[in-house]
């Protein structure tokens, strides 16, 4: 059990770790015992997959204690529910044996393939879903022999079937949803800004095709009805995000195995047997979920390709900062909005200091190193809607709208001073310093201008800068 379970260094997180597995475990069993069918394994049983992920995501949680309470857990719901404690000591621990496998599995894979980041993901989940839900089925079979005097065989695919539909249409949700109490908020906060226009119904399409696809399955009934919600998930997995995704997959699929379920065991005649039908209809629904959580994988995978390529492309490599052409772009629009309401901005121009030096004395590597740190103090000094770029080379570009003339020379002041001050790298010789000369313009926009022609004032003031001994700061002076 060593390697399934860490030991946290501080007791009290532990402790509240352990209160919060008893509360879930024992919610959720006493959930799924509620509404199981007479004589059989409950439809719904969040319990062994909520554990996992909390195991999984909560350090706190993944504790001899945390397990301790966990076993307790499943204990007192099965006792308070009516069975006795021989067959409830069997059931716990045929679903700790699951969980405890399912641990082991999704520590084996990466951050990215347990959030669901990458498109084989979802089959890494499948397996581990699979693997879990075979250790406790395999326990199953010790549970139907000793226990309830059952057909091992038919135990095991019951067994099988029913925990391997519960991993995979809950766990994806479990392991991807993030803080409750942030996901409340972007579902409250969605409610609470909700106004009725056309942009509103596309974004609510996907989920109203999946009320209508459930309604359809209700009145239309057969065995075709079990892929009506599909292609409304699927459309649900390419607009919302990865998480709203599988809430609707959860949701959808447990609805489905009720309703299913129910309505095929009303229909069965008397005498038959409804294990290898149900068993079917569970690990169809299980699998039909795939579909869905493979489009949205994908999808998130894809986006957050394109998001960093777009970084990529507008972004400096080495500093993070704007790229020159991203900065035209967003300084052109900004000067625009701003001539609109005759507003005022200062451009700044700035060079690092004797920078080829740098370079020679103590190698490139070094040099990068200076800028960087140069970037940072400089972007440490800006505010949220202040523009900065690397321009190329040693040099720098700020945007600053809506400041005035004093305000704008002390912030280069106090960017000034703070590189000069501060050692920027580092060495085999010791610390590496180095200045910064900057150049101000300051422009009222009472008229259009053109932001090529503002840098240029700014370079020109910043030149002036270095010919009057570096490290200081000129404000360009408009020709009288």
């Amino acid at each position: 059990m060593a390697a399934v379970f860490r030991v946290p260094t501080d007791f009290i997180p532990c402790c509240v770790g352990a209160v919060c597995v008893a509360g879930i475990v024992f919610a959720a069993s006493l959930f799924g015992i509620l509404t199981r069918p007479d004589g059989m394994l409950a439809v719904l049983w969040p319990a062994n997959a909520l554990l996992t992920a909390a195991f999984v995501r909560g350090r706190a949680m993944n504790t001899p204690l945390g397990w301790c309470a966990a076993f307790i857990a499943y204990m007192a719901a099965d006792l308070l529910t009516g069975n006795d404690i021989y067959t409830a000591i069997w059931l716990t621990g045929a679903n700790l044996a699951g969980v405890a496998v399912g641990v082991l599995l999704l520590r084996r894979l990466s951050v990215e393939d347990r959030n669901l980041r990458r498109p084989q993901s979802v089959q890494y989940l499948c397996l581990t879903g699979a693997g879990a839900a075979l250790a406790a089925a395999m326990a199953g079979i010790l549970i139907a022999v000793l226990v309830f005097s059952q057909d091992p065989i038919t135990a095991f695919l019951f067994w099988f079937s029913t925990e391997f539909a519960n991993y995979v249409v809950i766990l994806p949700f479990a392991l991807t949803v993030a803080r409750w109490s942030d996901f409340s908020a972007m579902i409250t906060g969605f409610f609470r800004h909700f106004v009725m226009n056309v942009e509103t119904l596309k974004t609510c399409a996907p989920a109203i095709s999946v009320l209508v696809s459930l309604v359809l399955v209700k009145v239309i009934g057969g065995p075709g009805s079990i892929v009506f919600p599909v292609p409304a998930l699927l459309w649900c997995a390419l607009v919302y995000r990865l998480q709203i995704t599988t809430l609707f997959i959860l949701l959808v699929s447990h609805w489905l195995m009720v309703v299913l379920e129910l309505d095929f065991l009303s229909n069965l005649p008397v005498d038959s047997d409804p294990y290898y039908a149900i068993m079917s209809t569970r690990l169809g629904i299980a699998l039909l979920s795939l579909g869905p959580l493979t489009v949205a994988s994908i999808d998130t995978a894809r986006s957050a390709l394109v998001d960093r390529l777009d970084h990529a492309a507008n972004h400096d490599f080495l500093t993070g900062l704007l790229s020159r052409g991203a900065f035209m772009k967003c300084g052109s629009e900004l000067i625009s909005r701003l001539s609109g309401e005759k507003g005022r901005l200062t451009i700044m121009g700035l060079d690092v200091d004797h920078f080829k030096q740098i370079n020679d004395t103590h190698g490139h590597a070094a040099g990068d190193r200076v800028l960087v740190e140069v970037a940072k103090i400089i972007r440490g000094n800006l505010r949220g809607d202040d523009l900065i770029a690397r321009l190329g080379g040693e040099e720098f570009g700020l945007i600053l709208p809506g400041v005035a003339p004093a305000d704008a020379l002390g912030l280069a002041q106090r960017i000034r001073i703070a590189i000069e001050q501060t050692a920027v790298g580092e060495s085999e010789t010791g610390s590496i310093h180095t200045t910064i000369s900057i150049g101000v313009v300051h422009h009222t926009l009472e008229e259009p201008v053109s932001l090529d022609r503002l840098l240029r004032d700014a370079d020109k003031a910043m030149y002036a800068a270095k010919a009057a001994g570096r490290n200081r700061v000129v404000v360009h002076q408009p020709p009288s």
